[in-house]
């Protein structure tokens, strides 16, 4: 026993187009070619005239220029604590690094990690005493 599976029908590609589809489709094509009627909501108005200023203006602004003041330098820490507890959050990163890489064991990896962590900490314990008495920056920068 064998069983035909039923007739599709006729192929929809395969259907020939209505003239009507043609007409619409010449229709649309000869109105792309010129103005289009969109109707009493829409004008035809011309294009706005530019927004932007004149070039020359506009060299004038930016040749004004900002010149931003001179930045003071940054002070080295003089006591030697404050000079390791850079070294070592600075450092400690970078210990603990080649620490890894190496394989160096893990106790210079973990002697790197509390170097990060204790320089780190004792920098932010002394940040208030580095502000100049009656001087706040701390809701941003000065303008």
């Amino acid at each position: 026993m064998t069983i035909t599976p039923p007739d599709p029908g006729p192929d929809p590609e395969d259907a020939q187009e209505p003239e009507g589809k043609d007409a619409a489709w010449e229709s649309i094509v000869a109105d792309l070619s010129g103005q289009i009627d969109l109707g009493p909501h829409f004008r035809n108005e011309p294009p706005p005239q530019e927004l932007l200023p004149p070039p020359d203006y506009i060299d004038e602004y930016f040749d004004e220029g900002y010149e931003p003041p001179e930045a003071p330098p940054l002070r080295v820490p003089t006591d030697a604590i404050a000079r390791f507890a850079w070294a070592g959050a600075l450092g400690g990163p970078i210990v603990m690094l080649l620490g890894y890489l190496f394989g160096l064991g893990g106790v210079i990896s973990t002697a790197g990690l509390v170097a990060t962590i204790g320089g780190f900490a004792f920098l932010i314990s002394r940040r208030d005493e580095h502000i100049p008495p009656g001087e706040d920056f701390g809701d941003g920068a000065v303008v």
